[in-house]
């Protein structure tokens, strides 16, 4: 029997562990996805608001761009603040990772030791494992994926009520010097409500006030794909490996 088919067939025959597993990368890597568009969301707000300031210096408008300078450092600190939170749930992920690989070598310490006095390989078996767990996660990956695709307009509507918010909580607060001195006043219309990257574009005597996250970067995706089941099958292969070395030398 091939690895693949034997590890399906395991899948099937256990189905709390599927249901288990599947449960956790759903909400592990939907958590991750959402926290992921947020610092893409400030990274493209703080790219663009350096343009404006870029632009507005060099036209020397009587625009005057430090309103837009504190908008760019607030976008720039959300930016740092969510990719931070992505290092912590990527770690996160690997500890609980690895603690499911140390609890499923002792679940299935009965059916490992088979396998190996039958005369299985180590890297065959440690295949199997992993082949099993990247089925379960690229499932995943795949249902976020179509999901994302199907509902993207209130996704990123939500995404852009969630920015909009920050920034403008933020600015509130760091403009209160800048409109107690008539020198530094901001212009008429920055404080409308829900000021962000969508409703700068009047400000902006140039071409780039167009917004290009909503261009799909299949390319992207594929990369950011693979570099997660790498990830995932050196993770999950290492321990197994050597948990099953461990046990193929006790046996011999």
């Amino acid at each position: 029997m091939s690895i693949a088919k034997r590890a399906y067939r395991h899948l099937q025959n256990h189905p709390y562990f599927l249901i288990f597993t599947l449960s956790f990368y759903l909400v592990y890597f939907s958590l991750t996805f959402a926290i992921a568009l947020l610092a893409k969301q400030f990274s493209d707000s703080s790219i663009q608001l350096n343009r404006i300031i870029v632009s507005l210096d060099a036209q020397q408008s009587s625009l005057n761009s430090q309103p837009f300078k504190i908008l760019e450092a607030i976008a720039t600190q959300y930016n740092a603040k969510y990719n931070s939170i992505l290092l912590i749930i990527g770690i996160a992920g690997t500890l609980i990772l690895l603690t499911i690989q140390l609890w499923l070598s002792q679940t299935r310490k009965q059916e490992y030791q088979t396998y190996l006095l039958m005369g299985e390989r180590v890297y065959k078996l440690t295949a199997q494992l992993i082949f099993e767990q990247l089925l379960l996660i690229n499932s995943i990956l795949l249902l976020i994926l179509v999901s994302y695709s199907i509902f993207t307009a209130p996704v990123m509507d939500q995404i852009t009520k969630i920015e909009a918010a920050a920034l403008q909580s933020e600015l509130e607060v760091n403009l209160e010097p800048l409109l107690s001195d008539s020198q530094a006043a901001a212009p008429p219309d920055f404080g409308n409500e829900g000021f962000t990257r969508f409703t700068i574009a009047p400000f902006l005597k140039g071409a780039f006030a167009n917004n290009n996250f909503y261009q799909n970067n299949t390319l992207q995706a594929f990369l950011i794909i693979s570099i997660i089941n790498l990830y995932s099958a050196i993770v999950i292969g290492i321990p197994n490996a050597i948990i099953l070395s461990l046990r193929r030398s006790n046996l011999f």
